[in-house]
């Protein structure tokens, strides 16, 4: 790879960075690999889509990354407004039909996906930035998978190294995979196993995920490498610990979108407010950040939890961060009822694990996420299937223990440490250097 001289004049290698929006959220896990890999000599230079930049975005840029940081934002040709709408929702969500009649002819003409529209004007970029600063390797993360085009055409005809980050499954998550037709499926398999096999290196954020690539896509060991998710540990350093015993109510945390693809939330709504009917509506509150629909907030009014509900709205990583912080018991929701429910980790969990704070996760079982919980000794994992009823045993017992100053775990450090997003980040250096 080509160095160039860092501020401090030692060298750095360089390495363009392809992905989808940046930065999403200062949180997510393409924001804090830009934030380290100057840490460890490699410079990265980042393209993205101009319509995914935003005003909270140059903002985040501003207070995260230094002026030398450089973006080159690249404009989409067209649009598509209502199939991004359609793939955030699933079959038993308000306005479904509607929206996956509406969203029929862009999906008829962008292929593999929405954001393919930027797609033609990144390569050419990508070319000339290439060329200007004799770059030698590219990395690409998804989804949208359609970002991996840019890596797939610099390695064909340029012969850069190509490193293929994947944040999901791709054609194996059927929530978010929705083809239009079945020439449309077999088109964007049959892209699929090109861009896994034509990758000089594959990334997995999960050891099942890991595993189905291997199988799927026979890579051998030396082509496959699993990442994790992580947090930055100076995120912690934000954080105030709960006030002490006593207060007024015992607040939950949930950070995120909370109906997102059949997350069990009317299960554990549900729960709270049969707990809150039985402690006490000014006993126990719920901190909500992310976005809300209008279908849990119709559940939260018609529930009478208004007054336990508190959403702050869709906020910044960092100020997330703070409130959830303040709680005293966190919530992290995933489905069940899919074949691939047991690959997926929600990134707010790994986030949670720098809190220190007692977790409850409503998922499966067995997988990658309650493997997370029970590692770091950070929580208890319950299935959705044991409805609102078994969630609510759980804090009832949560409850009681915080009633008496006792609600609080024993994590596994060393465990948690593994999840350092520096760690992450070393280890995609290695990568990158081949």
């Amino acid at each position: 790879m080509p160095e160039a001289t860092s501020g401090g004049g030692a060298k750095a290698t360089k390495v363009l960075v392809v992905v989808d929006q940046f930065p999403a959220t200062g949180g997510s896990r393409v924001d804090k690999f830009v934030r380290f890999l100057p840490e460890i000599g490699i410079e990265p230079i980042v393209l993205a889509p101009q319509e995914t930049e935003t005003a909270a975005g140059k903002r985040l840029a501003d207070e995260l990354y230094p002026p030398s940081l450089r973006v080159h934002r690249v404009p989409s040709l067209g649009w598509s407004y209502f199939t991004v709408r359609y793939l955030s929702r699933g079959p038993g969500s308000r306005h479904y039909e509607l929206l996956r009649a509406l969203s029929y002819p862009e999906r008829l003409l962008l292929l593999p996906d929405h954001m393919v529209r930027w797609i033609p004007l990144a390569v050419r970029r990508a070319r000339r930035i290439v060329e200007e600063e004799d770059i030698r390797v590219v990395f690409t993360s998804s989804p949208p998978e359609s970002t991996h085009l840019v890596g797939l055409r610099l390695h064909d005809s340029l012969g850069l190294r190509w490193v293929a980050d994947f944040r999901d499954l791709w054609t194996e998550k059927t929530m978010l995979f929705r083809p239009a037709s079945r020439w449309h499926d077999r088109a964007v398999r049959a892209l699929e196993r090109r861009v896994f096999r034509s990758a000089d290196h594959v990334i997995a954020n999960t050891p099942q995920n890991l595993a189905r690539y291997r199988r799927r896509f026979a890579l051998p060991d030396d082509r496959v490498t699993m990442i994790p998710n992580g947090f930055d540990p100076r995120d912690a350093a934000t954080i105030a610990l709960p006030p002490p015993q006593p207060r007024g109510a015992m607040r939950l945390g949930y950070a995120g979108n909370m109906d997102k693809h059949g997350l069990p939330w009317r299960e554990f709504l549900e729960a709270l407010g049969r707990l809150a009917d039985e402690v006490g509506h000014g006993r126990v509150a719920l901190d909500s950040c992310g976005y809300l629909s209008q279908e849990v907030a119709d559940f939260v009014r018609d529930r009478g939890l208004a007054d336990v509900v508190v959403h702050h709205g869709e906020l910044p990583h960092a100020d997330a961060i703070r409130i959830m912080g303040g709680t005293d018991l966190l919530v992290a929701l995933l489905y069940e009822d899919t074949e691939y429910a047991d690959s997926i980790v929600p990134i707010k969990l790994y986030q949670y694990l720098m809190m220190r704070r007692p977790i409850l996760f409503v998922g499966p079982i067995e997988g990658a996420a309650a493997a997370v919980v029970h590692e770091t000794r950070t929580g208890t994992v319950i299935p959705p299937s044991r409805g609102p009823g078994g969630i609510l045993e759980f804090l009832r017992e949560a409850f009681a223990r915080w009633s008496r100053g006792d609600l609080r775990v024993e994590p596994d450090e060393s465990a948690i440490a593994r999840y350092d997003s520096r760690e992450q980040t070393r280890l995609l250096a290695r990568t990158l250097r081949g």
